[in-house]
């Protein structure tokens, strides 16, 4: 709030998360000429997100007005009336009561907004408004930045889950096969090399080691934005949809018991 003599100016601002910068003013019509400067401040200062921008003004102390009467207007409006008294033989008084009352006759005028001096103290109340939200959203930003950082550790714990297991997936694929065709058979494997060469061809079906290291980098890049300054939505958004993939895939080629929940998580 900020006050000029004769006016009291409030400005407040909300901010929305938006995937452009969208302004939107409300003015009083006093100050609709400052909506364009009021504007260009506003994008000077913000990046993405939606802002709703109100600004109130009250009237403050003693306003100047002027009364202003329109003396030959009503000397014409007294006489057509009387004129058309007498055409109509009407019955009654024209009084002053009767022409105080219209108001395209008898009015006040009141002095007009100082654009100048209003263009600075509102101006100075935005910048107060922008640096507020400003410092809330940073606040804001921290915190989410720590809540993703907890996802990221999370993710990194469950990834070392996977690595470790992984170089153990082709030998308990070896295993549960010999054991279900022995099973079958009732008897030894007559054929040793035609398992292990399907053992092999399945090492190279599910091995997970690029999709590993690519989620490793995706994780570490995500930290890098965390800890760093600026607008990062679209960035982390799309981290966030690669991350997604790689696991997805770790999660096909493995299929393994122990690797499975790991991914799930």
């Amino acid at each position: 709030e900020g006050a000029t003599a004769a006016y009291l100016y409030t400005v407040e601002i909300q901010a929305l998360n938006h995937r452009f910068t969208d302004i939107r003013m409300k003015l009083p019509r006093t100050l609709a000429a400052l909506e364009h400067v009021l504007h260009r401040e506003i994008r000077g200062r913000v990046h993405r997100g939606r802002f709703d921008v109100h600004v109130t003004e009250k009237l403050h102390g003693e306003l100047p007005r002027t009364l202003r009467i329109d003396r030959g207007a009503i000397q014409q409006y007294v006489a057509a009336l009387r004129e058309l008294q007498r055409e109509l033989d009407l019955r009654g008084e024209l009084t002053i009561e009767a022409l105080i009352g219209l108001r395209d006759l008898v009015g006040l005028e009141g002095a007009e907004v100082d654009l100048t001096e209003a263009e600075a103290l509102v101006g100075g109340l935005l910048h107060q408004a922008l640096d507020e939200v400003e410092s809330m959203r940073r606040k804001e930003g921290e915190h989410l930045a720590r809540g993703l950082a907890v996802g990221v550790s999370q993710i990194e714990a469950a990834l070392g889950i996977v690595e470790a297991r992984a170089p153990h997936v082709a030998e308990a694929y070896r295993a549960r096969v010999h054991e279900r065709v022995t099973a079958l058979l009732g008897a030894p494997l007559s054929d040793p090399d035609r398992l292990a060469q399907e053992v092999v061809l399945f090492a190279d079906r599910s091995d997970i080691t690029e999709e590993c290291t690519r989620l490793k980098s995706h994780l570490a890049q995500l930290r890098t934005f965390l800890s760093g300054g600026g607008p990062h939505g679209r960035r982390l958004e799309f981290l966030l949809q690669e991350i997604h993939r790689e696991v997805n895939t770790i999660g096909t080629k493995a299929a393994d018991a122990v690797i499975s929940p790991a991914v799930v998580e």
